[in-house]
């Protein structure tokens, strides 16, 4: 009889150390559960559009000519201007992929997003306008100018740092999350590294302007 009463205790002592175990586990996975979906909030709220703005100031000339008597003379028509604008760049952060694995503590980004234009502000100051007696300026030059005005200004921002700062940028707030996630116990792998610069730019369309 004490035998078989030594056995129960011992059975469940046993059970009762597997329930304790499973229980803490659980509770474990809980927490781990809960702690990883405070950490994809946080992450959701640091992720957002970065910004940068640069200005230009630029002078264009707009040259048209019409031929006239059977191409015997040559009217031509010319504005210069100033072209100011405003162009803001950014990386759409909340674009990139998050993978949370709660089990093996790990945070996974992936399909980096490519800078883009956001907007461009442009602004025309006319200083020298030359208007032919027959082939005058018209509310529809106007508007190809300022179009082609527009178009100048994408090749300078081509040409400028702007997409190298807001790459910066955007590394800076990556290490800033790389750290806060690792700083409470858990691991950071970036599937696909910021696109290069160089490689991103503007589509350039063909040249129908001159610079001077």
């Amino acid at each position: 009889m004490e035998t078989i009463i030594l056995i129960g205790i011992i059975i469940g002592l046993g059970a009762g150390i597997v329930l304790t175990n499973y229980y803490n586990k659980q509770k474990a996975l809980s927490r781990v559960r809960e702690q990883s979906s405070v950490l994809m909030k946080q992450i959701q709220q640091v992720f957002k559009l970065i910004t940068v703005e640069g200005e230009f100031s630029e002078i264009f000339t707009h040259r048209d000519g019409k031929s006239i008597f059977f191409n015997l003379f040559q009217m031509e028509k010319r504005a210069i201007l100033i072209v100011k604008a405003r162009v803001m760049i950014g990386f759409d952060l909340s674009r990139i992929k998050i993978n949370v694995d709660a089990n093996k503590k790990l945070v996974r980004f992936s399909e980096m997003p490519d800078p883009n234009v956001i907007s461009i502000d442009t602004e025309l100051e006319y200083f020298d306008v030359q208007n032919g007696i027959i082939n005058p300026l018209s509310g529809k030059d106007l508007t190809k100018i300022n179009k082609k005005a527009k178009d100048f200004i994408k090749e300078k921002v081509n040409e400028s740092d702007l997409f190298s700062i807001a790459q910066n940028q955007a590394n800076e707030t990556l290490i800033f999350i790389g750290q806060l996630i690792e700083s409470i116990g858990w691991k950071v792998v970036t599937e696909k590294l910021l696109p290069d610069t160089d490689e991103k730019v503007l589509p350039k369309k063909t040249p129908q302007n001159d610079g001077l």
